[in-house]
């Protein structure tokens, strides 16, 4: 049933409710100095918009508003007939004069104007000046066609009154999570006198029940484009290198997923010698806490080997990330994600892999892996990955070190093994930043490097990388249920020992410990050269 609501005896001015979403009514009369509206097509917001402003310069005094596009054409073919309509909604018709030769609302009783323009002629911007009072309201409609901030900043200056509270709104349907509106959003309009409204189709009670059930169906035939066009979300603008509409798919299976079973989010603990002020290595232990650095998405399973990649920061890359995957099932089990100084992270990342059975760590050291690797050296651990490198002068063959370089030769090979699997196994995948951050590496065109694929501008890729590493490190680490230890006790003979090395019950490690604790083999007990561990270093 209709409600009838009177905005003003003044004026006699009634509106029927029914006429209004709810997002619109909730906010009908209130003016706030920036406004922000976007969400996925037929939401209604556009239509919304038009119905409050109408009313504003309706009923308030001494207000005047513009309504932009990037071009003045588009501008007139859509904002102009879009508040014309509103006007006979509303049955406001008494109240304004439609001049269509200059694309101008002029209100009968108030003087309030409404004007319309496009911002590629920003200079018109700069010096216009209503018939009469401010430009106290300003619509940007499709801001997102607009390239950078700049305009945006130039339209915020034009829009004043000492005596009226102004407002600036904005509408786009999101595509590009990197673009400059990102930021603008919620970073700079954080704090200030701001509505946020993002809706879909859903908050648009005028849409079709067919309209509905259409868009609904683009999470099965096309996940990508249902999550940017249905849902409104952020999306990109490039070609994404991995398969958009998987990716989609599986953040949507992960929302229900999370929901019924959600990630614990953690933080690792270690004691130090009173004395030395040395961290004690079997010391580490971890608790649940809301900001804690690493998410665990699967817990250890005593069995299984993990490996622990990690790509380190440098070259503008912010974040320390790191990637633990379960070497039996592929399935990523945790994500240590930081943007703190290299001794904290290092410290995190040496309690996750003793807290993933002893991981193989696979660090980058690129930038500041030596550093990381230097400390888990110092703090005794072994499982570290090793690559080869051709022998110099001094040496023949190939020698051993340890940690993963990236380099040109082998940057794009480690993401086309990285593309190729997760084309098969997105579905392993369990953290959402790691999928938005897939999102956002697309191929790109540049000057030196040709095509190159990497993350957009403003973006970062240190997610993407440590996945890509965690891969390339897989073939270094079991792949079979771990066999239970059996400790080294009593009298045992070195035949015996070298089985239980062979049959992996035990670590070179924990055999040069039981000899040297042992005397009873004398110094004459020396394990075979061609039984030594790879992490015996």
């Amino acid at each position: 049933m209709s409600k009838i609501k009177s905005l003003s005896e003044q004026y006699n001015v009634v509106i029927d409710e029914e006429l209004f979403n709810k997002m619109i009514l909730d906010h009908l009369m209130e003016i706030y100095n920036y406004e922000v509206w976007f969400g996925g097509q037929g939401s209604g917001k556009s239509w919304g918009i038009c119905q409050r402003k109408i009313l504003h310069l309706t009923l308030l005094p001494n207000r005047n508003m513009m309504c932009w596009r990037k071009q003045s054409t588009d501008c007139f073919d859509s904002c102009w007939g879009q508040m014309i309509e509103a006007i006979d909604q509303l049955k406001l018709n008494s109240f304004w004069d439609i001049r269509e030769s200059d694309h101008r609302l002029t209100n009968r009783v108030n003087g309030n104007s409404i004007y319309f323009d496009g911002v590629d002629k920003i200079g018109n911007i700069k010096s216009f000046k209503p018939k009469k009072g401010n430009l106290t309201d300003g619509w940007y409609e499709e801001v997102d066609e607009e390239p950078e901030v700049g305009n945006i900043r130039i339209i915020d200056g034009r829009i004043r009154d000492q005596f009226q509270k102004c407002s600036l709104i904005i509408s786009f349907n999101p595509v590009f999570r990197k673009h400059w509106l990102y930021d603008y959003i919620y970073k700079e309009l954080k704090g200030k006198d701001t509505l946020i409204v993002h809706s879909t189709h859903w908050d648009n009670k005028f849409c079709s029940e067919a309209y509905h059930q259409k868009t609904e169906a683009l999470q099965f035939s096309d996940p990508y484009r249902y999550q940017v066009y249905a849902k409104g979300e952020w999306g990109v603008t490039g070609k994404t290198i991995f398969d958009a509409n998987k990716i989609a798919a599986q953040l949507l299976r992960l929302q229900d997923k999370h929901e019924k079973n959600p990630p614990q989010r953690i933080q690792f603990a270690f004691m130090r010698n009173e004395e030395t002020k040395d961290v004690i290595r079997d010391s580490f232990t971890h608790c649940k806490m809301p900001d804690g650095e690493t998410t665990v998405y699967v817990k250890p399973n005593p069995k299984h080997p993990y490996v622990l990649a990690i790509d380190t920061a440098g070259e503008g890359i912010d974040f320390f990330a790191g990637q633990v995957i379960d070497n039996i099932t592929g399935e990523q089990v945790a994500v240590f994600h930081s943007d703190a100084d290299p001794v904290a992270c290092v410290f995190q990342l040496f309690g996750l892999a003793k807290y993933y059975n002893d991981a193989l760590v696979v660090p980058e050291i690129n930038f500041d892996g030596s550093y990381l690797l230097n400390k888990f050296k110092e703090l005794g651990y072994h499982k570290i990955y090793q690559r080869t490198k051709p022998g110099d002068v001094y040496s023949e063959g190939y020698e051993q070190k340890l940690g993963f370089r990236t380099t040109a030769e082998n940057r794009m090979r480690m993401l086309t093994e990285l593309k190729d699997w997760t084309d098969e196994h997105i579905i392993c995948i369990n953290d959402i930043a790691t999928l938005q951050e897939m999102l956002t590496f697309t191929s790109q065109a540049k000057k030196q490097k040709g095509i190159w694929w990497g993350a957009e501008n403003g973006a970062h890729d240190d997610l993407i990388m440590s996945l890509a590493i965690a891969l390339q490190g897989r073939d270094q680490q079991f792949c079979v249920e771990i066999t239970e230890k059996v400790p080294l006790k009593g009298f045992l003979f070195p035949e015996e020992l070298e089985m239980r090395l062979k049959d992996k019950n035990v670590t070179a490690q924990e055999v040069a410990e039981y000899k040297r604790t042992n005397s009873i083999f004398g110094e004459k007990y020396v394990l075979k050269k061609n039984k030594r561990s790879r992490y015996d270093r």
